[in-house]
C-alpha cells in the first residue's frame, strides 16, 4: 500500500516481484527469534529480489532522497521500465520528478538513486472498481540499470491455466516491498524503517481481474503486505522470475488479505503491451 508522511496513513494498496537471482530462494524458516513473518517480513538482501525497487519523491522538499521519500515499492520489467501501481503517482503533477532506488536500505549512507526520466498511467485508472486499470510506469535511462535482470510478465491467462489445473488451491507467492510493517494484535502500530523485505502469502482466490491472498498469520503462518508496498510485485515461489499481478489493495490493519491487480489479463496487456514486449 502507498502511504504518505502526514499524520495519518493512506488506506490504498500493497506489493511483489522477483528475478533469476530468486529461483533458490525458499520460504523464511519458522525459527525463533525471527521477524514477525507477516507483512513485511524478513529483510531482502541486495542480491535477493535485487531488481524490486523503491519508487521516491522528494515530498519533503529538502533535496535529499532517501527513507523519508518513500512512496511506493515497483519493479524493473525492462531495462528502462519500472511498474508501479497507478494510485502511486496519478496524485503528482505530470512534470513530478520520481526517482527509483533498488537499495536494501534506503537510510544507508551513499544508497544510489535513479532519476526517472517520466512517468505514466493506464488512462482507464479509477474508473471500474471491477477492473481498476492500477498500473503505471516509470521511465529510467538505459545505462542506469546496466547489468541488472529483469522480471518477466505473464503470458495471457497465465493465472487462469493454472487454476484449471487445480495448481493455485495450495499455491504460495512472494510478497516484496518496502512498505510498513504492522502490529500482529491490539491497536494497529505501522513501523517503517526503510528496508527492502519480503514474505510469503497463501492463494485465497482468483478472479476476472484480481489475486486475492492471505496473509493472517495465526492461520496460515504466512504474511503479507502493508502501506508502501503498493505496485510491487506477487510472483509464484516456484517461479520467482515471473510478477503475475502488483499490489493494489488491502484490509486496513494488514491483517488479513491482499488484494493484487493481475497483469496476465487482456487489460493489463493492452496498456504493458506499449512498453515492453509480451510474450
Amino acid at each position: 500500500m502507498r502511504f504518505t508522511r502526514s499524520t495519518t496513513l493512506l488506506a490504498l494498496a500493497a506489493v511483489i516481484a522477483a528475478c533469476a537471482d530468486n529461483a533458490t530462494l525458499t520460504a523464511p524458516p519458522a525459527a525463533a527469534g525471527a521477524p514477525s513473518a507477516i507483512y513485511n517480513g524478513y529483510p531482502a538482501t541486495s542480491s535477493t529480489f535485487a531488481s524490486v525497487g523503491a519508487l521516491m519523491y522528494d515530498f519533503n522538499a529538502d533535496g535529499v532522497i532517501n527513507g523519508d521519500d518513500e512512496d511506493c515499492t515497483g519493479s524493473l520489467i525492462s531495462p528502462t521500465v519500472f511498474l508501479t501501481a497507478a494510485h502511486c503517482v496519478e496524485f503528482l503533477p505530470s512534470n513530478a520528478q520520481l526517482y527509483v532506488s533498488f537499495a536494501p536500505d534506503l537510510y544507508a549512507k551513499g544508497i544510489t538513486v535513479i532519476k526517472a526520466t517520466g512517468f505514466t498511467f493506464d488512462p482507464g485508472y479509477g474508473h471500474d472498481n471491477a477492473d481498476l486499470h492500477d498500473m503505471a510506469v516509470v521511465f529510467l535511462p538505459a545505462k542506469a540499470t546496466k547489468g541488472m535482470a529483469t522480471f518477466n510478465l505473464p503470458t495471457a491467462g497465465y493465472l487462469d491455466a493454472l487454476s484449471a489445473k487445480g495448481a493455485l488451491a495450495s499455491a504460495q507467492f512472494y510478497n516484496v516491498g518496502y512498505g510498513t510493517g504492522n502490529t500482529a494484535t491490539g491497536v494497529p502500530g505501522f513501523p517503517y524503517d526503510g528496508t527492502k523485505k519480503y514474505s510469503v502469502s497463501e492463494f485465497s482466490a482468483l478472479e476476472p481481474n484480481w489475486l486475492q491472498l492471505l496473509m493472517n498469520t495465526n492461520a496460515t503462518g504466512g504474511g503479507g503486505d502493508c502501506y508502501g508496498d503498493s505496485g510491487g510485485p506477487k510472483m509464484l515461489v516456484s517461479d520467482p522470475t515471473t510478477i503475475v499481478a502488483t499490489v493494489t489493495t488491502g484490509d486496513y490493519v494488514c491483517r488479513a488479505t491482499t488484494k493484487d491487480y493481475r497483469l496476465d489479463t487482456p487489460s493489463a496487456r493492452a496498456f504493458l503491451g506499449q512498453f515492453v514486449t509480451l510474450r
